[in-house]
């Protein structure tokens, strides 16, 4: 009878040891997720404390698929959601987020914009009261684990502003986790990053998440270089606008060694464990027992 028992045993003995070290290796994981929505930007950022960054939405509610893909089925907290901008491709999505979630904050730039969508984001944050934070240079917002995000752009505030072209408003974000870093620029135009460098700002990154899809409004050669960045995601899908546009990708093929797009690879996933960002294939342990 125990000899018959004990292989099962150590099965699992081997388990529970496995699941242990699965556990102990994710305690101090970060995992940087650039979701496929389509034609638009959404990135979740999971601490290694189980907090949870949203930035952006995409243009529907495929968000919410991916959200629970990689969030565990009892997580039902966003602890900050980030809008760049109120473009509908950035923001659709977190309307359903904000509807399903629980949202301990948000982060805008509150400019001035009259579509249904934002209107009824808005709307959102205030019928569930969730406070708001006005993005604005030089801000830091700060995690467990020693996590921050820094706002790099704007460089003053847009609340309550019209703007002719909201892309000038897009927030631009760096995360931080010890030595490693990655930038998240929206749809942030040239001229934005001429700005940023000419402030002398360090946007220097591991990874950086292309601005505007790919688009020749953005992504200049002395950015690029002042980034210098290992890999560069684009997030984009089906589209008659042109993105990625040929000489954007030829830029970034010269000036960064890893070039990934959301269309030909679906979900992008990196993981850092303080050091630096590798990218790394989906494993279902790393999301479920990273909490």
């Amino acid at each position: 009878m125990i000899r018959k028992i004990l292989p099962w045993l150590m099965l699992f003995l081997l388990l529970i040891v496995f699941i242990g070290g699965c556990w102990a290796t994710s305690s101090q994981q970060l995992t940087l997720i650039f979701m496929d929505v389509g034609q638009g930007d959404a990135s979740l950022i999971r601490t290694p404390a189980g907090q949870n960054i949203l930035i952006d939405g995409g243009p529907d509610r495929t968000i919410l698929s991916k959200l629970e893909r990689y969030l565990p089925w009892t997580e039902r907290t966003i602890d900050l959601v980030v809008l760049s901008h109120p473009h509908a491709d950035h923001l659709a999505g977190l309307n359903y987020v904000l509807e399903r979630y629980r949202v301990r904050q948000v982060l805008i730039t509150e400019a001035v914009h009259t579509t249904p969508e934002y209107l009824r984001f808005l709307e959102l944050i205030q019928q569930k009261k969730i406070p708001i934070v006005i993005a604005l240079q030089g801000q830091e917002i700060l995690f467990d684990n020693d996590i921050k995000l820094e706002v790099i752009w704007p460089n003053r505030s847009f609340a309550n502003q019209k703007l002719s072209n909201l892309n000038d408003s897009s927030i631009v974000i760096r995360l931080l986790y010890g030595t490693s870093s990655a930038l998240f620029t929206g749809d942030t135009p040239l001229e934005n990053e001429a700005d940023i460098l000419e402030a002398g700002i360090n946007v220097s990154a591991q990874v950086l998440k292309v601005a505007h899809q790919g688009s020749k409004t953005s992504s200049g050669d002395d950015f690029l270089r002042a980034v210098g960045a290992e890999s560069a995601v684009i997030s984009v899908g089906p589209n008659r606008y042109g993105h990625p546009h040929a000489e954007v990708l030829a830029r970034l093929r010269v000036l960064i060694p890893q070039v990934l797009r959301t269309d030909e690879a679906g979900d992008i996933i990196f993981i850092s464990y303080g050091q630096n960002f590798k990218r790394q294939s989906l494993k279902w342990w790393q999301f479920w027992f990273s909490s």
